[in-house]
Formats: structure tokens, sequence, C-alpha cells
């Protein structure tokens, strides 16, 4: 195998990896995102909930776009999640910070797995350019071969 072909095959193999790379870092921030509407909704539901004083009627989701009627009667403590199922009764203050602070950390992975997104197809560009360049070469020389 010449230079050229060995070249042509290392950029087309460099650009199949940040391809994939890419795809699974879009799967990762669509997953964030999903995360950070739930944050969102949790967080603007308490913030609700703290202006009441009295008992409130809210419908809960139960799944499918299903629904029950439901009161909060008292708002002290909070289940929040620690992850692999494990939940941790807070203070809703304590609890209402923490939702906040992952918030927030979610918002910043989303954002480095975008920047290391931009950064990929950059190279995935520059990576084409190649490739289209060492296939013109590639073709050429082997047109002058066979004449």
């Amino acid at each position: 195998m010449s230079s050229i072909e060995e070249n042509l095959a290392r950029a087309v193999a460099e650009l199949q990896a940040l391809e994939r790379a890419i795809s699974e870092l879009q799967s990762n921030i669509a997953t964030l995102r999903a995360l950070l509407n739930e944050y969102e909704g949790a967080i603007s539901l308490i913030e609700e909930l703290k202006k009441h004083k009295d008992a409130v009627k809210i419908l809960v989701p139960i799944g499918g776009g299903n629904f029950l009627h439901a009161e909060v009667k008292e708002l002290q403590d909070i289940q929040v999640s620690l992850g692999a199922g494990v939940m941790m009764k807070q203070p809703l203050d304590r609890g209402y910070e923490l939702m906040k602070k992952r918030k927030e950390n979610i918002g910043k992975a989303i954002e480095i797995y975008e920047n290391r997104i931009t950064q990929y197809a950059q190279r995935a560009e520059e990576l084409r350019r190649l490739v289209e360049a060492l296939s013109a070469r590639l073709r050429e020389r082997q047109k002058a071969e066979s004449e």
C-alpha cells in the first residue's frame, strides 16, 4: 500500500471515529436536556408551592399522560434522589438548593459536550477535505499508471 493509500485509510478511520463520537455526544446531550427539563419543572413547582401558605391542590403525573388530583398540605421536607434509586430526606430549602446546583451542573455538562462537538466537527471537516484531496491524488496516480 502506498503512502497516499495509508494516509487515506488513516484519515477515513479517524473521520469515522469522530462521527461516532459526535453521535454519542449528541445522544448524551439529548439525555441531559431531558434531565435538565425535569429539574426545571421540579424547581418551578417548589417555587410555586412556597408562595402558598395554605394547602395547594395539584395534579400529579402518574404516567401515560394521566394525572391524579392531590393536595399538598405541608411543605417542610423533600426526598432528594442520590442516584441508583436511593433517596434522602432533606429540609425543603436544602433540597431546593441541591436541585438548583444539579441543574447548574447539568447545564455546564451540556455546554462542555456542545463545545466538544464543535471541535470534533471542525476536525471532521478538515479530514473530509483531506480525504477528498487524497482520493483525487490516488485517482490521478491510478489513471496515469493505466495509461
